[in-house]
């Protein structure tokens, strides 16, 4: 039975990166890259591939952060991608005053991979995520506790309840993390950020989780009957 699509693909990306596109001594890229209308012998080449060999150069285009199905069908979309790598590496391989030959394009290739990896994926068109814990140390977990008891209980907090607090603000930094989404599409970039278990949220959680508790029930009881009083000029 031939393999999937995904089967290929996990397969191809533990080959050797050199054994994953066309052979050395083999002509792949002797045709400039072209964008214009007329016909381009570059998509007429990729076309004429075999499936195999469009899915090894399918399946490095996407490790290199190309968005390309890695079928190994001909589609606009991989011929475009194809092309574009081809522009650039020949464009480099100028600058670096190097020949452009199948082994540059290959090297290019796996070197625009190991880059890709070492960003988490973020790179070419498509969406990457960013998980960032917030970090709450002891002091500073120290000072919203205070503050909090002060405010609601008119008290410091006691040692165990500054150790109870402490452990739950760190259970919950570590469960929500501040996460980033970052999605690229051409030249626009779009960044969205979702706060995480930050200072604030450990501010506002333990007003919350006070306010339930039975002492703050009847401080606000007392309060009440206080303001009552004071009405009533007693």
């Amino acid at each position: 039975m031939a393999d999937t699509a995904e089967q290929a693909y996990q397969k191809a990306r533990q080959q050797d990166w050199k054994n994953q596109i066309i052979k050395n001594n083999t002509t792949i890229s002797s045709n400039q890259a072209s964008n214009v209308g007329a016909t381009n012998p570059v998509a007429v080449e990729l076309y004429n591939m075999d499936k195999r060999q469009r899915q090894q150069i399918a399946v490095a285009l996407k490790s290199a952060g190309y968005r390309v199905p890695t079928s190994g069908v001909f589609s606009n979309k991989l011929l475009l991608s194809y092309n574009d790598a081809l522009q650039t590496a020949q464009m480099q391989a100028t600058q670096l005053g190097q020949p452009f030959s199948s082994q540059f394009f290959t090297n290019y290739l796996a070197n625009e991979a190991e880059a890709y990896g070492a960003m988490g994926g973020a790179g070419r068109d498509g969406t990457s995520i960013t998980e960032q814990e917030s970090v709450i140390t002891k002091a500073n977990a120290k000072n919203i506790i205070n503050k909090v008891f002060e405010d609601q209980l008119g008290r410091s907090a006691s040692d165990a309840e500054i150790a109870k607090y402490t452990a739950t603000f760190k259970e919950k930094a570590a469960a929500k993390p501040t996460v980033t989404t970052t999605t690229t599409a051409g030249k626009r970039t779009r960044i969205r950020t979702e706060p995480g278990f930050t200072t604030g949220r450990a501010e506002q959680y333990l007003v919350d989780k006070i306010a339930q508790t039975d002492e703050a029930k009847a401080g606000e009881v007392l309060n009440y009957y206080q303001l009552f009083m004071k009405e009533l000029g007693l």
